[in-house]
């Protein structure tokens, strides 16, 4: 009888071991879990300027293009490089105009006015590529931060499935070891009752 009970004992010991295991990897899944998710909140927000940039660039870049947003014409004089170059340019074909002593002539007029219109189309172009090029800057920013999500979420999942799957052996492990004690109770009390007959 004293092998049953140290069996039976031994078993619980062992049962309850596995399921202390099991908590254990079940809590470390739970930590790395947490770890994964910090670690994206972390990369979404270093990306949150680059996204804004991105956001406010398309309003700009659909006012350029005629499709709503921003007024192309205000986007254009609020451009500080656009002003310093027309103003140094406007002021190039004036002085070059005083020089030669037309100043006020029809055609220094002619000349400040195709200079300004050539310009503002050259600058148009400009203006739409660099908004295009902050637009992308979002945009990869954007995809950066859905694939780090992606990848959190599918981690998060794995590290949630085996925390559970180690949990679940722990529970098996210590419901085959009470089967067991009962089966080792049952056959020493058939070892017992024998015994009396």
């Amino acid at each position: 009888m004293s092998k049953v009970i140290g069996s039976i004992t031994g078993a619980n010991k062992q049962a309850k071991a596995a399921q202390q295991a099991a908590n254990t990897q079940a809590a470390a899944s739970k930590y790395a879990s947490d770890m994964q998710k910090e670690m994206f909140d972390e990369v979404r927000a270093d990306q949150k300027p680059y996204m804004q940039a991105g956001t406010q660039a398309l309003d700009g870049l659909m006012g350029l293009t005629g499709l709503g947003g921003a007024d192309t014409e205000q986007l254009l004089r609020q451009d500080p490089s656009y002003q310093f170059r027309l103003n140094q340019g406007l002021d190039n074909v004036q002085s070059s105009a005083a020089a030669r002593g037309g100043l006020l002539s029809g055609a220094t007029l002619k000349a400040l006015n195709n200079y300004a219109q050539d310009y503002a189309s050259q600058e148009y172009g400009n203006a739409y590529n660099r908004l295009s090029n902050i637009v992308g800057m979002g945009q990869n920013a954007a995809a950066g931060v859905g694939n780090a999500g992606m990848q959190t979420a599918q981690a998060v999942a794995n590290n949630t499935m085996a925390g559970a799957n180690a949990q679940a052996a722990g529970q098996i492990a210590a419901g085959n070891r009470t089967a067991n004690n009962f089966q080792s109770l049952l056959g020493a009390a058939g070892t017992i009752g024998g015994l009396f007959i």
